[in-house]
């Protein structure tokens, strides 16, 4: 007996495809062949529910160890808490949580004189009980007595929403690399709260001299000087944001008694979401607390100009485009994509790949999808493409000028071109056209130049978008857009279906909102009229479809595949073509849905 019992006969892996009844299986097995119990045998039995509870403990174990093997690797990690402690192996700072954005205008009457005013920072907007703030200090120039609207200042500043708020103070003890660990959790989740991650301010009151010293944020406070009054931000693997100071030899190090005075921008979410116009007409408040005043003493500088109360009356702010959502934190596949490639990058901007994704990590709230290019690409690719729309100069497209105007520079051949497509909107059901305000692309640009290589000039670019819908022309036809209006999707319905005529409209044109979705979209996208053509015959009810076009002779064309009328709307006389193959298209184009919906031309038979 004692032989049976120890001779397992398991292969050496077959611990990792034990569940509970298998391993009960086993052990029931066993104890028959011992021929001494036979209780185990029967589900009611004692015996057998001390084998349930053996089975299930080993179950769990096996569970937990498989689990933790996972975890424990980079390329298999799915906890948030495991991952991020992975990579603060290789000192990789996952991106925190990142509040609606919005850009605004700016107006001063003639009651203001002209002068170099500073908006102090922390000053905000309410907005119907929604608070949009300026996190750092703005400055603006006013450069006549009368009515000026100030570009300056709307083109290179944004609005954060939210509100400053003043987290405890915190008493060094004058450790090397002393951290702070900003705790906020939410009363009735007991989850962490938004806190912006791009608005922090810190500052330091010297125990010895009693004076204040604002702090400012490095990448590590490794790259900083012993008298360097820097921090350095890491979101930990509990949500909350770590605040490190340096040992002496690299950073400022804090003495004993020092205190530290942290304030951020606690956002509402979704929530804090508001709509165009609704800035119009709102005032501009400053930020106030007796503890604030005791630091703004030596941490504003003199020699600027701070607007007052009575000269704010002057200003009157509007914004004619909605907030950009907020980005949650950056979630673990995001954090599997951008860790290798930012520690490739050792914190520089140098190669195409480098700029991307530094604009994927730092700024997808704003822009979903980027493509930074070369001077040479951008003269063999997007000139060519203007010479073949007849502009002979590029400075004749308006949206090419803008940018060239706003951020170019007299030499060209060290240019770097960062075409950008907006999150918020792109093409509207109006087929209007949507693109980043200059103050969203100047947040971009400054936080790229002090990392880039020094004899790189960064230019904001906008993209191309592409317009798709079905279209079906006569051979020899002139295209026009006009092609996709008398263009239908023909869609045979099988007999036996019971699926209602309406709800397969709905589906098709799903197929093509979701297609075309900004979202499934990215610059230089593939298209691929194959996969459609799949995922339209994969529609219940469907057997087979085909295209129709009618004439305006009254005659009909018919295609059995599909077609695609593809076109710049800007440019539709020139940029323009009807296709039945897959599509790649260049890095500066994007594609829409014209119109949005091709509900209208979707026929069922």
């Amino acid at each position: 007996m004692a032989n049976t019992f120890t001779d397992l006969s398991l292969p050496k892996n077959s611990y990792a495809t034990f569940d509970a009844l298998t391993l009960k299986q086993l052990i029931k097995n066993r104890l028959t062949e011992g021929g001494v119990y036979t209780d185990q045998n029967f589900e009611g039995s004692n015996l057998n529910a001390i084998i349930d509870v053996v089975a299930l403990s080993y179950h769990y174990l096996l569970f937990y160890l498989n689990q933790t093997a996972t975890e424990s690797l980079f390329d298999q990690a799915t906890i948030y808490e495991n991952m991020n402690r992975l990579v603060k192996l290789i000192d990789y700072k996952p991106t925190g949580y990142k509040t609606a954005l919005l850009s605004f205008e700016a107006e001063a009457n003639s009651n203001l004189p002209a002068d170099i005013y500073t908006i102090k920072r922390y000053s905000f907007f309410a907005v119907n009980g929604i608070y949009y703030t300026f996190p750092k200090d703005v400055t603006f120039t006013k450069t006549t007595n009368g009515v000026e609207s100030l570009q300056n200042l709307y083109n290179e500043n944004l609005l954060y929403q939210g509100r400053m708020v003043e987290y405890p103070q915190q008493i060094a003890t004058g450790e090397d690399f002393e951290t702070f660990t900003v705790v906020v959790k939410n009363n009735i989740t007991n989850t962490p709260i938004n806190i912006d991650q791009d608005s922090f301010g810190v500052y330091v009151k010297d125990i010895t001299t009693g004076t204040y010293t604002e702090y400012t944020q490095t990448t590590s406070v490794f790259l900083e000087s012993s008298e360097a009054t820097k921090y350095e931000l890491r979101l930990n693997e509990n949500e909350f944001y770590e605040i490190k100071f340096g040992n002496g030899v690299f950073g400022k190090k804090l003495k004993v008694g020092d205190i530290v005075y942290i304030y951020y921008l606690q956002s509402d979410g979704e929530q804090g979401i508001i709509s165009a116009n609704q800035l119009n007409g709102n005032g501009l408040n400053f930020f106030t607390s007796p503890q604030f005043q005791l630091i703004e003493v030596d941490v504003l500088n003199p020699g600027l100009n701070y607007l007052t109360n009575s000269e704010a009356a002057n200003l009157s702010f509007t914004n004619s485009l909605a907030s950009t959502s907020p980005k949650l934190k950056e979630s673990v596949d995001e954090i599997r994509v951008n860790a290798p490639k930012t520690f490739y990058a050792q914190n520089r901007l140098i190669s195409a790949s480098d700029f991307d994704t530094f604009v994927s990590k730092n700024y997808s709230n704003i822009v979903i999808s980027s493509k930074t290019v070369n001077n040479n690409s951008f003269l063999y690719n997007q000139m060519k493409y203007f010479y073949s729309l007849g502009i002979t100069r590029p400075n004749q497209d308006p949206r090419y000028l803008l940018n060239e105007v706003s951020f170019g520079h007299a030499g060209q051949d060290n240019n770097v071109f960062i075409y950008m497509v907006p999150r918020i909107k792109t093409v509207d059901e109006d087929n209007n056209q949507f693109f980043l305000q200059n103050s969203q692309k100047n947040a971009i640009i400054s936080a790229m130049n002090e990392i880039k290589g020094i004899n790189l000039e960064l230019i904001p670019m906008d993209p191309v978008y592409t317009a798709f819908t079905i279209g079906l022309a006569a051979p020899g036809e002139t295209l026009t857009q006009e092609i996709g209006d008398t263009t239908y999707l023909v869609i045979q319905k099988s007999p036996d279906t019971r699926v209602n005529v309406n709800q397969i409209k709905n589906d098709i044109n799903s197929i093509f909102q979701s297609y075309f979705a900004p979202e499934n979209c990215e610059l230089g996208k593939f298209i691929s009229l194959s996969d459609l053509t799949t995922k339209i015959l994969g529609v219940n009810g469907v057997i087979n479809y085909s295209m129709r076009r009618v004439l305006d002779t009254g005659s009909t064309i018919n295609s059995n595949g599909l077609s695609l009328l593809v076109f710049n709307p800007n440019y539709s006389e020139v940029d323009i073509q009807v296709t039945s193959s897959d599509i790649k298209l260049p890095y500066f184009k994007y594609p829409f849905l014209y119109n949005k919906t091709l509900l209208n031309k979707i026929i069922v038979e």
